[in-house]
This record gives structure tokens, C-alpha cells and sequence, in this order.
């Protein structure tokens, strides 16, 4: 990854991405943010890890509750891209969840519209790209534009070169407790696991790891207890960076404490190999949507692959 930020270019993403603070902080990503709704009250994402743990902890997003959340508004993303152009920014890149999880792609291009509107002639780019992803997914897809952006410094090359490269992006979900998972993703029109499965999987202790890739999902196998998936997919992680990855970045998100995630069985082995073969892997907390729809201690995997039969 680059020593120092792009000047010219700013990443805003919506907070349904997963990223560590110190990479926000270092490349000055901002965040639009999206609300959730616990039990009829609505609260505003503070986009803060120390938040998000709190919240996890706080068991306000265990299935006895009501939970749902709210893209961020064309408000929102209004005042994150006024925010930037203030700072000095000449070209600025909204990077959304893909757009069939709700609102939030629709908002970010009604923004763009409005401000460009008052831009125009004055040199700006405003540009709203589809991540075609999800939680660390999105992760990947930002770091990986800063990255290229220090490389070519050339805003419209890398922009296509990103579009292109959303195609590649593998976002792999383990599931804490794959019913929540069940019942909330379908308020996010996923249905990649059928009410059967996931009743069957609550009861017995199997985890689905489910694939996103494309605008789509599937559930590409099915494992009996969390860390046993979870090993699973690192290992299938490793023979994948062994083929060659698009990126040579592998981010991963954890709802719920870092030290947890690390402590992992396969975590060790898989952040050696890689680098040894100068991948580096990018760890965060995951993002409060995350938490809500995947269930909270569930783990996102993301990386840049070609298309290939799971292996795990």
C-alpha cells in the first residue's frame, strides 16, 4: 500500500464497508452513514470501531430484536462530497454497496447530480462506482483504488481499471449464527440459504460460508462449527493466493474483537503465507451492518480472483 494519500483524489464509502481506522485515518476515506433501528428507536452509525464493539457486546442485535437499517440519504452523501471538495479535492469517488442492497447506490448518484449541478466548469469530477460487493468487499475495492491511485496517478484509468476489477472481488461470509443471518438478508434480497438449511444449521452447529461475487450470492459449502468453516476458508484463502490474486490485498472483517479474529484457527498460517508471498492481509472490525446481517462474531473475507470451483 501507498506510504501517503492521493492529493487530488477522495474515497468516500458508505459505512455498510468494512475498514480499519488507521486506514481511514491514513487516506482520509470518509464515510457516508447509513442508520439502524433497534426495537422501533433509530440511531445514526458513528462509523467508530469502539461503537461498533459496544454494540456487538451489547446483545441489542440478537435475534430477539427487531433490527433494520437505512441507506444513507442523498443528504448524506451530500454533505461527505461538499466536506472533500471544501478540503481541496479535485475528483472525488463514491464507492457503494452494490446496488441490490437497497437505497444506498440511487442516493449516492441523486447527490452527484445535484452538486454537479453548482460544479460545473470549475474542474471537479464527481463519480459513483457500484462496488459489486459487500462489507469487506468494499473494503478491498477502496484500498485497492488508493493503491492504484499512487501507482498510475492517472484518476480515469484507474477508475475503469476498478470497474473492471469489481468483477474479481470474492466477499466470503461465515455466519455466526446463520438464522439471523437468514432472516435478515432477506430483508437485503439475498436468498442464498432456503428457511430449511438454515433452521437445520441453527440446530445442528453447521455454517454456511456463502459466497458474494457479481451482484450475487450462494452458499458454496456448508461446515459443521464456526472455527472449522472458518479454518476452511483460510486455507481455501492461501490456495488461492498460491494461483495469483488481482490485488495483493486480503481484507477481513470481524464482528467483534481483533484479538478474537487473530486468535482463529488457520489465522496464523494464513497471515504467514501470504506474507511470504507479499499479500497483505487487512483486518478490521466489521461495519454495524455487518454485524446486523451477517449475525454478530460472524467473519467477511474478501480478495480478487478469477472465477473457480470452491475447493473447501
Amino acid at each position: 500500500m501507498p506510504e501517503t494519500a492521493t492529493p487530488d483524489t477522495a474515497i468516500i464509502v458508505d459505512s455498510a464497508c468494512s475498514l480499519p481506522k488507521t486506514v481511514c485515518d491514513k487516506y482520509n476515506i470518509a464515510f457516508a452513514p447509513l442508520a439502524f433501528n433497534v426495537g422501533g428507536k433509530t440511531t445514526i452509525d458513528q462509523c467508530n470501531d469502539n461503537n461498533a464493539l459496544k454494540l456487538f457486546a451489547s446483545n441489542q442485535f440478537s435475534r430477539k430484536y427487531k433490527v433494520f437499517t437505512t441507506a444513507p440519504t442523498v443528504k448524506d452523501f451530500e454533505r461527505a462530497i461538499a466536506k472533500k471538495l471544501k478540503q481541496g479535492y479535485k475528483q472525488v469517488i463514491v464507492q457503494t454497496v452494490n446496488r441490490t442492497q437497497g437505497d444506498t447506490y440511487v442516493n449516492a448518484n441523486a447527490a452527484v447530480a445535484r452538486l454537479s449541478e453548482h460544479i460545473a466548469g470549475k474542474g471537479i469530477s464527481l463519480k459513483v462506482m457500484d462496488s459489486r460487493t459487500v462489507f469487506a468487499g468494499q473494503g478491498l475495492m477502496a484500498i485497492e483504488t488508493i493503491r492504484r491511485l499512487a501507482q498510475e496517478s492517472n484518476y480515469d484509468k484507474t477508475r475503469r481499471k476498478m470497474n473492471k476489477l469489481s468483477e474479481k472481488i470474492h466477499t466470503f461470509i461465515i455466519p455466526k449464527s446463520p438464522l439471523i443471518a437468514l432472516e435478515r438478508s432477506r430483508e437485503r434480497n439475498e436468498n442464498n440459504v432456503g428457511w430449511g438449511q438454515a433452521m437445520l444449521a441453527n440446530t445442528l452447529g453447521i455454517h454456511p460460508i456463502i459466497c458474494n461475487a457479481n451482484d450475487s450470492s450462494q452458499a458454496v459449502g456448508k461446515v459443521w462449527g464456526f472455527e472449522k468453516a472458518v479454518s476452511i476458508l483460510f486455507d481455501h484463502t492461501r490456495s488461492r493466493i498460491d494461483a495469483g490474486l488481482y490485488s495483493p490485498i486480503v481484507t477481513i472483517s470481524y464482528a467483534g474483537p481483533l484479538s478474537t479474529l487473530q486468535a482463529l484457527p488457520g489465522f496464523t498460517t494464513l497471515h504467514q503465507h501470504a506474507a511470504k508471498k507479499k499479500v497483505r492481509l487487512v483486518c478490521s472490525v466489521a461495519s454495524l451492518a455487518a454485524g446486523i446481517y451477517t449475525s454478530v462474531g460472524s467473519l467477511s473475507l474478501a480478495m480478487a480472483t478469477d472465477e473457480h470451483q470452491w475447493t473447501g
